[in-house]
């Protein structure tokens, strides 16, 4: 009786370990896919002062790529999606070199700002960026405005541009 009590107590054991090594595998699955570990990272990278240089990860380089092939597709959508995909890069960027947009006039959103402080610090050719800003917002307001592919690849590459400028200059 005793024996077999114990056997029992072994297959219950297994089967335990066996539930946990599925769940911590289902945990970790999990956590990479809501990108959790990363932003975990990303906020201790913030409160140590360590920021992440944009120019050696390869990330960064994916979502162009990820913007290019919007670009190619045959829908207005795709291209309106690859303008503000493009401008969000760039915010990103100065984000995380110290331009924050933070400013006191509350009539601005932050890509207004950060251009004012880059405008501050003498930075050349600033108004192609608030004009294509501007373009930005009427896309994200307007449903019905119109886009052509032509118009959103010059967009794209202007931002573009500016995007390897600036990392020229870090």
């Amino acid at each position: 009786m005793v024996t077999s009590v114990f056997i029992y107590f072994v297959y219950l054991k297994i089967i335990v370990l066996i539930l946990c090594g599925i769940f911590l595998i289902g945990i970790i699955y999990y956590a990479k896919k809501l990108k959790i570990i990363s932003q975990w990272k990303e906020s201790w990278q913030e409160w140590w002062g360590i920021i992440p240089s944009m120019i050696t990860t390869s990330k960064s380089h994916k979502e162009w790529q990820r913007i290019e092939s919007f670009l190619a597709e045959p829908y207005e959508s795709s291209w309106k999606l690859a303008v503000i995909q493009a401008q969000g890069i760039i915010k990103k960027t100065l984000n995380s070199i110290g331009y924050s947009g933070q400013g006191d006039d509350k009539d601005k959103d932050d890509f207004e700002q950060i251009l004012e402080e880059l405008k501050a610090r003498n930075y050349q050719n600033l108004e192609i960026l608030y004009q294509l800003h501007q373009v930005r917002q009427r896309i994200i307001s307007d449903k019905n405005f119109s886009l052509s592919q032509s118009k959103a690849k010059e967009m794209v590459g202007i931002y573009k541009k500016f995007w390897e400028e600036l990392l020229e200059v870090l």
